[in-house]
């Protein structure tokens, strides 16, 4: 049974209110329960922008499964709908794939521990002395999972990420798949 106390509605710099608090749990727990029986947590944050409202919406499923999505519009309620019409559409595209990993394969997932870091970009601050000693922004551990190329690909899209970073189960080499700027997905296979 899916429980709406497992999501939390939360506004950056912006005040969210009780209707919208409650459309939002409602939807998201009608989206959710049509493909899975239970989850771990969701969470929505909305964010205003110069002249429309910003909705992020993340929902942890399994252990290892993330479903991540975002949207723009000029009101809270339809930044919401389309972030969430991304996350129905991707849980009907991957469906039977994240059902089948789950329920086929037992053992767990293998994973790497790593380590993440965000640079900041020294051509967006004309910063040409820290060329050789970038600033870091941000810091957090990160797990690099055991998977074959479709699940990557399958992961990458249900997070919105424009690259994968994992082991591939079959060459059990570390691969990397990323978002073409032609929209086809290139795969880095380094060789032995």
């Amino acid at each position: 049974m899916i429980d709406s106390n497992n999501i939390s509605v939360s506004g950056k710099q912006t005040k969210v209110g009780k209707s919208l608090t409650h459309y939002v749990k409602n939807s998201l727990v009608q989206t959710l329960k049509k493909y899975f029986d239970n989850f771990i947590s969701g969470n929505i944050l909305f964010s205003k922008d110069t002249f429309n409202f910003r909705c992020e919406i993340n929902i942890h499923i399994d252990s290892a499964i993330f479903i991540q999505s975002n949207a723009g519009s000029n009101d809270a309620y339809g930044a919401f709908n389309v972030a969430n019409e991304k996350i129905k559409k991707r849980l009907r595209r991957y469906h039977r794939k994240l059902t089948d990993h789950r329920f086929k394969n037992r053992k767990p997932l293998k994973y790497l521990k790593a380590n993440q870091y965000i640079i900041e970009n020294p051509e967006l601050k004309n910063m040409k002395e820290n060329l050789y000693d970038p600033v870091i922004i941000a810091e957090s551990d990160d797990v690099i999972k055991t998977v074959s190329v479709s699940e990557a690909i399958m992961l990458m899209n249900l997070k919105d990420q424009n690259a994968i970073f994992f082991k591939n189960v079959q060459s059990k080499r570390l691969n990397i798949l990323y978002r073409r700027p032609d929209g086809n997905i290139g795969w880095v296979d380094p060789k032995k």
